[in-house]
């Protein structure tokens, strides 16, 4: 009798320990470790390099003209849009915030509809655009002269710009250094040659 009890606990404690081992691969197999459901959840689609390429008409894969429900359909791996407001002319008017997702700056995308909607022009935020020759926001008015020809210099919209039709291009210049009461009367040539860009308008 007491021979039979001891099979049964031996039994018993052999049946445990198989069960234990059981459970520990099981768990072993099919439970994700933290590190790894952190390192998952960190992985994000780089943007493409070319997606901050300014050129004449576009900015990356953004071409004026294209229409708006195709890039809201297709947005830059790597990138996030949104709605804004902007107030043009007295006006309120839709555009489109596109940037890449880990910065809080990238392109503005205006829009023209008659009737369907397509880009009108794209003001560049972001010091991650440059242009093929390097220029970008921080660049020297005198660099842009260097690599673009400059056809006029003036105000509009509220900034002073410095335009280049050749290039498709309108460089938003800081006025800190200009006389303002003269801004309405500046040529390309008066321009200090270390006057910043703040801004880039691609047309």
């Amino acid at each position: 009798m007491l021979k039979n009890i001891g099979y049964a606990i031996l039994l018993g404690v052999g049946m445990a320990a198989c069960l234990s081992e059981s459970e520990s691969e099981n768990t072993t197999a099919t439970t994700p470790q933290p590190e790894e459901m952190v390192a998952e959840e960190s992985i994000k689609p780089e943007p493409d390099p070319l997606e901050f390429i300014l050129a004449k008409g576009r900015a990356g894969s953004i071409k004026i003209g294209r229409p708006v429900t195709e890039i809201r359909s297709n947005i830059p791996a790597g990138f996030t849009i949104k709605d804004t407001v902007l107030l043009q002319e007295g006006t309120e008017a839709t555009a489109y915030v596109l940037r890449p997702e880990t910065e809080s700056k990238g392109i503005v995308i205006e829009q023209t509809c008659e009737p369907d909607c397509k880009v009108w022009r794209i003001a560049v935020n972001s010091p991650a655009y440059k242009t093929a020759a390097g220029i970008g926001i921080g660049s020297k008015y005198g660099e842009v002269q260097a690599r673009y020809p400059i056809s006029f210099v003036g105000l509009g919209e509220g900034i002073f710009v410095a335009v280049s039709e050749e290039a498709g291009f309108s460089f938003i210049l800081d006025t800190a250094q200009l006389p303002k009461h003269r801004l309405h009367k500046l040529k390309p040539a008066d321009v200090p040659a270390n006057t910043l860009v703040e801004g880039i308008l691609v047309y």
